[in-house]
């Protein structure tokens, strides 16, 4: 204990002395490039987890969690009994043509039940919504699809379902009157149209798609997991498909690109703690008089060790901390401090995209990756100078002090 609070000591002494020459240059350079590089990586992987965690809630507020086509009665009751399930409903999916004044456009089709449609608050909510179930022959459209196709409330659509006969396919169209519009500000809104599922019965279209049963899930990311026991309910006959099989790799990509982007920034920490070798490696030659000195009066390599390590490492927990902290604030206001320079430039960074404002959500993982990366490369940084402050010799180091 008396070791470590001697080297406590003189590191504070070291890392508050007004000028170590051109050693306190280098090390205040290191510690405003932790700062920075720390921010930056807090606030792109802010920044890009609340992009992804927008479009993820976006997309699966309207497409299935799950789905398996059966045309009797689904075991409802032990699926809803599995945790994680929250809810078995009605559902039939199927790709038909819309067409209107000579435009034409393909339609992800999806016919639901009233508890079916009140499951989908992003897509059916107030007037589409009581429009839908109280009224045949409605359709709710998405807003890009409505726009393309000229097409507002109370307008008639109509679509061209493919419907199997025993001479094969026939097409057959169908009189639809546009109840609502929603806007997901994603994929959704260019393809995806919603009509009563019970229109789709009476109409004789059920065999034009996939009738079956759509499954609502607490947590739609659990999904993998969950497929085995949902699987054991249905048995080896009726095929399960999750949202992952058709936008598992979209979501695979974002992730992947996650991690190349936290890589790269990543290096801007890492060129920031070779600063902090050279910092150190000043200093040591810088103070070899004083490190003869110490080992003269019986202080021991390790006492040495310490100093030199103590005040490397506390140049870079101090700039870990500072720039996290700054990360952490800039983050949490990242649409105002984006706003606010879109206002200086006179341009908008997301003009063309799907978003109208800049989403960021951090989660502890990601800080913690942050921050034990950026400490790991900062301590393997200050490991070396110290050591060579400790191999020092005595007499030499006095000689050429």
């Amino acid at each position: 204990m008396p070791e470590v609070r001697t080297a406590l000591w003189i590191a504070r002494r070291y890392l508050l002395a007004r000028s170590h020459g051109y050693a306190t240059f280098i090390n205040w350079v290191s510690f405003v490039g932790l700062v920075l590089g720390v921010m930056i990586l807090t606030v792109v992987l802010g920044i890009m987890n609340g992009f992804d965690r927008e479009m993820t809630g976006r997309i699966l507020s309207a497409v299935p969690h799950g789905f398996f086509e059966y045309d009797g009665e689904a075991p409802v009751t032990d699926l809803q009994a599995i945790e994680g399930v929250s809810d078995v409903v009605r559902l039939f999916q199927g790709e038909v043509m819309a067409t209107r004044y000579g435009g034409v456009a393909f339609i992800a089709l999806v016919g639901v039940d009233e508890a079916g449609a009140r499951a989908m608050p992003r897509v059916l909510s107030g007037e589409a919504l009581e429009n839908l179930v109280s009224t045949p022959g409605s359709i709710v459209l998405g807003a890009i699809l409505a726009r393309d196709l000229r097409l507002g409330v109370g307008d008639a659509v109509r679509l061209l379902v493919p419907v199997p006969s025993t001479i094969g396919v026939q097409p057959r169209i169908e009189l639809f009157t546009v109840a609502g519009i929603f806007e997901l500000r994603a994929q959704p809104d260019a393809a995806l149209g919603v009509v009563r599922r019970q229109d789709i019965v009476d109409r004789g279209l059920v065999h034009a798609g996939l009738d079956g049963w759509r499954l609502q899930l607490d947590d739609p990311l659990n999904a993998p997991q969950l497929a085995e026991p949902i699987g054991a309910v249905l048995g080896s006959d009726i095929k399960l498909r999750l949202w992952t099989d058709d936008y598992g790799e979209l979501f695979r990509a974002i992730r992947i690109e996650k991690a190349i982007m936290f890589a790269l920034l990543a290096l801007i920490v890492g060129i920031a703690s070779l600063n902090i070798v050279s910092g150190q490696a000043m200093l040591v030659n810088d103070k070899r008089g004083d490190i003869a000195m110490l080992a003269t009066m019986g202080a021991s390599r390790r006492l040495i060790v310490g100093v030199f390590f103590l005040q490397g490492f506390s140049v870079a927990a101090l700039g870990v901390a500072a720039g996290l902290a700054l990360g952490i604030g800039i983050a949490a206001n990242a649409d105002a401090v984006v706003s606010f320079f879109e206002g200086l430039v006179g341009a908008s960074l997301i003009d063309g995209t799907y978003f109208d404002r800049i989403h960021s959500y951090l989660v502890l993982p990601d800080v913690l990756a942050i921050v034990g990366v950026s400490l790991g490369l900062s301590l393997a940084a200050v490991l070396r100078p110290a050591f060579k402050a400790a191999a020092e010799n005595p007499a030499e180091a006095l000689h050429a002090a």
